[in-house]
């Protein structure tokens, strides 16, 4: 399977910091070259936003359907011919995304066949994924605070997640995973992954 060189991933569970971390990184490089483009999925197109209407139950669908919803959101996502990751790494761009094809298959792979959603993600591999490991408990002790629930967001179900992901990265073996402890402080979490980015040392 393809590789894109400078396209970065951060994966977790919901509650895990992703997004923390992609806000992060943003700020981080800001001023910086080469421009750090911060992305996420499901992504703020017409298709992404059908997509949160699904997780947030507000527009039930099959298993199958949302599987490819996501799927298509992400070829939207890597093709677009001006803005798309593939686009954008081939100007020079570096892009890091909250979330790929990995989150897909841990979590699609609740209600279809593994090797169906396999199948749907055969997109091109990031140079580096960011796995920022927390535990299922703890991710819903954070989540907690938050004002809106996520058809997902059960404790059993993370666990089971939390499991599709391990499945996932033995599939997608051609792409370097990095476990970051997610209990770690937030800036020492950053630091972690700005040392795999082609920026000078944060200071």
């Amino acid at each position: 399977m393809d590789k894109i060189e400078n396209f970065f991933v951060i994966e977790g569970l919901d509650g895990s910091g992703t997004t923390t971390q992609l806000n992060r990184l943003a700020e981080a490089a800001a001023g910086r070259e080469p421009f750090l483009y911060s992305t996420f999925e499901p992504t703020d197109n017409p298709i992404g936003r059908i997509i949160r209407s699904v997780l947030t139950g507000d527009m039930p669908v099959p298993p199958d359907t949302l599987m490819r919803l996501f799927s298509a959101d992400r070829s939207m996502h890597l093709y677009d011919p001006e803005s798309g990751i593939a686009s954008r790494t081939s100007r020079g761009e570096v892009v890091v995304s909250d979330r790929y094809l990995f989150s897909s298959v841990a979590y699609q792979a609740l209600g279809n066949p593994f090797e169906e959603v396999i199948r749907m993600n055969r997109f091109p591999l990031p140079e580096k994924v960011f796995f920022i490991e927390v535990s299922p408990e703890e991710c819903a002790r954070r989540r907690s605070s938050r004002d809106i629930e996520e058809i997902f967001d059960n404790t059993e179900t993370q666990r089971k997640i939390r499991d599709n992901y391990y499945r996932a990265f033995d599939t997608f073996s051609g792409c370097t995973i990095e476990i970051i402890d997610g209990t770690l402080p937030v800036e020492e979490i950053t630091v972690q992954i700005w040392r795999s980015l082609p920026y000078p040392p944060i200071v």
